[in-house]
């Protein structure tokens, strides 16, 4: 479920924003929950976690919006914090301080709004996104047990064809199991995983440079890159870069 707080002393903005919320989530049939706050000091002594935060910059208490997104920011790095104010002079100091997710200003545009709130979502999903495998282990008496385990999204690397088992590359280790790559492309199209080569599968994030043949992963593995895969790789490599690394 997706908790999202307002904090907002303005009833008619809360009102259009919880509106925008509502009719967006219900249309995709997401799991919800928004909690209404009128002041900063409410929405930091609520000691709620919330994946997504609107708030109003001038807020009428003892702390406005910025030293409120201040506060949720240094006990929580993942919150989307999506300011909205009809004051541009706060930009700045929104995004280098507090590190917001987005600005509206005030008349706020349904289509800035929604667009918003879905790369929010967007993000959310990819940094929380769940998957399992049934990963081959060795047990105790030298036999292959295989086990579900589950793997955060986040965590993976990429994934490598050998001798028709695949390993999962990930922070926390090298893990295998039997299955075809044609079947974990489809499983993995959802998130941004793009194919280098006919034997990997590459998490775009994890990506530091090209050169050559080879792709450099910032964990400090080279991956080849297929001659016949060069172009394209490339060139979904640059538009995920483009979109996400501006």
């Amino acid at each position: 479920m997706i908790q999202i707080a307002i904090c907002n002393n303005y009833e008619e903005d809360i009102k259009k924003v919880k509106n925008l919320i509502v009719e967006y989530m219900e249309n995709k049939n997401m799991l919800y929950n928004i909690s209404i706050f009128l002041s900063g000091e409410r929405l930091v002594n609520s000691n709620q976690k919330f994946d997504i935060i609107y708030l109003d910059i001038l807020l009428k208490a003892k702390i406005n919006g910025i030293t409120t997104g201040k506060i949720i920011r240094n006990n929580d790095r993942m919150t989307k914090i999506i300011y909205i104010t009809h004051l541009p002079s706060y930009l700045e100091e929104a995004i280098n301080d507090v590190h917001a997710f987005a600005y509206l200003e005030k008349p706020l545009q349904k289509n800035k709004f929604i667009k918003q709130l879905k790369d929010a979502l967007y993000q959310f999903e990819e940094e929380t996104a769940i998957t399992a495998f049934q990963i081959m282990e060795i047990t105790k008496e030298g036999y292959i047990d295989k086990v579900i385990k589950e793997f955060n999204i986040e965590d993976i690397y990429y994934f490598e064809y050998i001798n028709r088992k695949i390993k999962i590359k990930s922070k926390d280790g090298e893990y295998y199991f039997l299955g075809q790559m044609k079947s974990l492309k489809d499983k993995m199209s959802k998130y941004p995983f793009e194919s280098c080569h006919q034997n990997y599968l590459i998490q775009l994030k994890y990506a530091k440079k090209i050169k050559g043949y080879n792709l450099y992963l910032i964990n400090g593995d080279t991956i080849p890159i297929s001659q016949k895969k060069a172009s394209s790789f490339r060139q979904k490599l640059f538009e995920y870069m483009k979109v996400n690394r501006s």
